[in-house]
């Protein structure tokens, strides 16, 4: 379960978030749609402490953090539960689509590169990229690149991935494995 209560954010005297409160269970897949500036992004970049919230309480599984006052452990914690999925993709140019699925696996939770490499493929063939292991982003097509990107979120195995805005829509969603 995530949950989230009383998120405020401002950015100067702008108001973005107001009080927002979501509660989302295991297994939900929830879409946040609105117009461009009402604050979908701002929301999911303070679950995940890309923006510090004013104030507000986040719950992951047993993991509760108040937002203003989070430390860097606890960050560390929301962010080891949690996976984003960019609009951009955010891969890396000079690394293989298996290269771009381990890299976090290997130099941030320092899991032995072999069996980075074993989830990597794992879950690149849960996305229908088995036969794309070797190819670099530029040899991708633009569905492939982002199939790329969630294989990369489902390799840290989180409790709970944040997709950021799909480009042909102002939609953004939560979904909780």
């Amino acid at each position: 379960m995530i949950k989230i209560n009383n998120l405020h954010k401002s950015f100067g005297d702008n108001e973005i978030l107001k009080g927002v409160d979501i509660e989302i269970n295991k297994g939900e897949v929830v879409v946040i749609i609105g117009p461009s500036g009402s604050g979908k992004t701002t929301l999911l970049r303070c679950i995940n402490f890309l923006e510090k919230a004013n104030s507000g309480e986040i719950v992951i599984g047993d993991n509760r953090v108040q937002l203003k006052h989070a430390h860097k452990k606890d960050i560390l914690k929301v962010r080891r539960q949690t996976a984003m999925v960019f609009q951009s993709y955010n891969l890396f140019n000079n690394k293989t689509a298996l290269e771009n699925v381990t890299e976090g696996l290997i130099t941030a939770r320092k899991v032995p590169k072999k069996d980075a490499i074993e989830t990597g493929k794992k879950v690149l063939d849960k996305v229908g990229l088995s036969n794309k292991i070797d190819e670099y982003p530029c040899r991708l097509s633009g569905g492939q690149q982002q199939r790329v990107g969630i294989a990369r979120a489902l390799a840290l195995n989180p409790e709970v991935i944040l997709f950021i805005k799909s480009k042909a829509s102002n939609c953004y969603g939560f979904s909780k494995l």
